[in-house]
């Protein structure tokens, strides 16, 4: 098959820069809503975020015949491990529709062909997406019976995770251990780590061929400096952590608080009146934190993680950030970490994509240790 599609309500192509300001004006006029109102930002460049993930990505735009921008998803295509075996998967994201459009059962109709399209294209068979878990509308489009019905993509749950946010609020005590900051004499250890860690998580990153380097070339504001790193007694690596803040690419603008979040923000900032430290932003401001990326610890020690979290709290609090957020796989080991501090969960689930047709509906995709860098989402 090849592009553009055209269906009644609208044609679907590949986006390129000259839809850029469109893109951008669209992700700003959907809310993502709930007792927390946001949106999220791209511009000035949609594509930048995109790029960064190092592997081959495709936007797709739907356009009603009269030239107005209706939705848009991306999916991003990168070498992955699987079992021993690499594979090419792809993660689809960046799924927006324009409030009042009425064409969404014909978008439902062509991701089939998308997806096709991916296989033919790339052999790109297996993908893997994350949905909040409170968007009741989304998940009974795409993984109800209606879904089944239209012959669409299986969603099955590959890990349910807490966005684990830790607010910077009072000082807090430093780590046990020595943590190390990373620098370039160590680069080839934290590779050979990372590459290692990788190939045991199921659609794991693949770091053998130099993605580290080209991560601390092209991220902004990111060098091997951001690293933390803990050993064990016989001077391994026995776990990592990298903070990175995103804003320069994509930011989250608060619209609103409601309900349990307005009481939240009350209590928060009556807090920090006293304490001193960063209020949560008023509506129309942006929260400013870091994503804990890289995030790797040998047998899933909390009390490695919890090392880690000191030290980069300890740094990272002076800075005036609202908080830094980590992926933690709900039954995870790894959430005693995060006891003592003040933190937000935000539930959500990465699912794993497939056709119903292709191997993948006889694989098992459940897993503690997902290869999913939510920096990139």
């Amino acid at each position: 098959m090849s592009f553009p599609i055209v269906t009644r309500p609208f044609v679907l192509d590949v986006a390129g820069p000259d839809d850029n300001d469109e893109i951008c004006a669209l992700f700003k006029e959907v809310h993502l809503s709930g007792e927390l109102d946001v949106n999220q930002e791209r511009d000035p460049d949609f594509f930048a975020l995109s790029r960064l993930h190092h592997g081959t990505p495709y936007t797709f735009l739907a356009r009603e015949h009269d030239g107005r921008a209706a939705a848009i998803a991306s999916v991003i295509l990168r070498p992955a491990w699987f079992e021993g075996e690499r594979i090419t998967t792809g993660y689809t994201c960046d799924l927006r529709v324009r409030p009042g459009f009425r064409g969404g059962a014909s978008l439902a109709s062509v991701y089939r062909s998308v997806l096709e399209f991916l296989r033919e294209e790339h052999g790109a068979t297996l993908f893997s997406t994350v949905v909040f878990d409170d968007n009741q509308a989304a998940l009974k489009v795409l993984t109800g019976p209606g879904a089944v019905r239209r012959r669409q993509p299986t969603y099955r749950p590959m890990t349910p995770f807490s966005m684990t946010s830790v607010q910077f609020t009072r000082p807090h005590r430093g780590p046990r251990r020595p943590i190390e900051r990373g620098r370039p004499e160590i680069l080839a250890e934290l590779e050979a780590f990372l590459t290692a860690r990788g190939k045991q998580r199921l659609l794991g990153e693949d770091f053998s061929d130099g993605l580290l380097q080209r991560r601390l070339a092209d991220w902004p504001e990111f060098d091997i400096g951001h690293f933390y790193l803990a050993r064990d007694g016989s001077g391994r690596i026995a776990g990592c952590l990298a903070p990175w803040n995103t804003a320069s690419v994509k930011r989250t603008r608060v619209l609103g608080y409601h309900g349990k979040m307005l009481w939240v923000k009350r209590f928060f900032n009556a807090g920090a009146a006293v304490l001193r430290y960063p209020a949560l932003p008023q509506p129309g401001g942006c929260f400013d934190f870091a994503f804990l990326t890289h995030l790797e610890v040998v047998d899933d020690d909390p009390e490695v993680l919890r090392d880690l979290l000191r030290a980069a709290y300890r740094d990272l609090r002076p800075t005036g950030l609202h908080f830094m957020s980590a992926l933690v796989p709900r039954g995870s080991r790894l959430g005693g970490a995060f006891r003592g501090f003040m933190v937000q969960h935000t539930e959500m689930t990465l699912y794993g994509v497939h056709l119903p047709e292709t191997e993948w509906a006889d694989r098992p995709l459940e897993t503690l240790h997902p290869g999913f860098e939510m920096a990139l989402s």
